[in-house]
């Protein structure tokens, strides 16, 4: 990798790894195999095809290439910032005929911003802070309380560590933060979550 590549336009970054590879699937096995290991765990924990599901940060489709299938129509959000990554998804992983008969819809921003969504049932938000500051984890989390109802769920990966030697800027795709869990809940806590861990 060149000492260049966080400074290259991310379509560019994006075709030079592989729409898989950029997003942690270095292989077919680990690409389809994450990929189902978090659909297994949420049909676990209650996903139903009736339920409105957010993707937070879904990337080109690990997951919702076996969601937006089970989901029933209109009940697939994707959210990411990056549309070249949501294309190379739905080019390369989903059969058209599934997503003209699954209708999911994709929230392009660099901010949360949801807009006026619909209430969602259940969200995930797989790998995406372990590269944010704490900071922006607290604007995930208050954009999102603001498209919830009582039982809304929303689970979440984080590395667990010591945060005295994160890396000081901005969030960053390239980088990695370390958090406790009472930092992460605090954040939560704040704008009207309930944490479990």
């Amino acid at each position: 990798m060149d000492n260049h590549w966080t400074e290259r336009p991310l379509e560019e970054r994006i075709e030079a790894a592989g729409h898989r590879a950029f997003v942690g699937g270095s292989n077919a096995e680990t690409w389809y195999g994450l990929g189902k290991l978090q659909y297994q765990m949420l049909v676990e924990r209650g996903l139903r095809p009736e339920h409105r599901f957010l993707d937070v940060a879904c990337g080109s489709l690990r997951l919702g290439q076996f969601l937006i299938p089970y989901l029933d129509a209109e009940r697939y959000v994707g959210l990411d910032i990056s549309r070249e990554l949501i294309d190379a998804g739905l080019e390369h992983e989903l059969r058209d005929a599934v997503v003209e008969m699954k209708k999911p819809s994709f929230i392009v921003t660099d901010c949360f911003d949801l807009g006026d969504m619909a209430p969602f049932d259940m969200a995930l938000a797989q790998s995406l802070f372990t590269h944010l500051t704490l900071d922006d984890i607290g604007v995930c989390a208050e954009r999102l309380r603001a498209a919830t109802h009582p039982d809304s769920v929303f689970l979440f990966t984080f590395f667990r560590g010591n945060p005295s030697n994160n890396p000081v800027g901005p969030s960053d795709p390239n980088a990695n933060w370390l958090y406790g869990f009472d930092d992460i809940a605090a954040r939560f806590e704040a704008t009207g979550w309930r944490v479990n861990d």
